[in-house]
């Protein structure tokens, strides 16, 4: 059987987590996550981000979900989805550490590059 992830969705997750990181879930970030989802990631649900953003104790740690998930994502798939948490990560115009280590261990767990994050 050939299976693929939901890329829409498994960006959201991984957006919920990367919100989430600094444990502050900031109405701005929130704004920020969906609209630029939407921009990038055709298909991509509001309502299921803040679904998921709303359960997040529920979710694995973001480098697990991203292990698991390796497998199912073309190396494309997995480009975008680091590119959409680095524009999330970015769009405050700072990047605080506790946001670097999650983009970090979403790429470990992808098993894709680090994005290139402006200082």
């Amino acid at each position: 059987m050939d299976l693929h992830a939901d890329l829409p969705t498994v960006a959201a997750a991984l957006a919920a987590s990367l919100v989430a990181a600094d444990g502050v879930i900031d109405e701005q970030e929130k704004k920020v996550a969906n609209a630029l989802g939407e921009e990038m990631l055709p298909g991509f649900s509001p309502l299921i981000f803040e679904t998921l953003l709303e359960g997040i104790d529920e979710l694995p740690a973001a480098r697990q979900l991203a292990s698991t998930m390796k497998g199912l994502l073309t190396p494309e798939d997995k480009t975008t989805i680091m590119r959409y948490l680095a524009a999330l990560a970015t769009a405050d115009d700072r990047v605080v550490d506790v946001e670097i280590q999650e983009l970090k261990a979403v790429a470990a767990g992808l098993g894709t590059e680090m994005p290139t994050i402006p200082a």
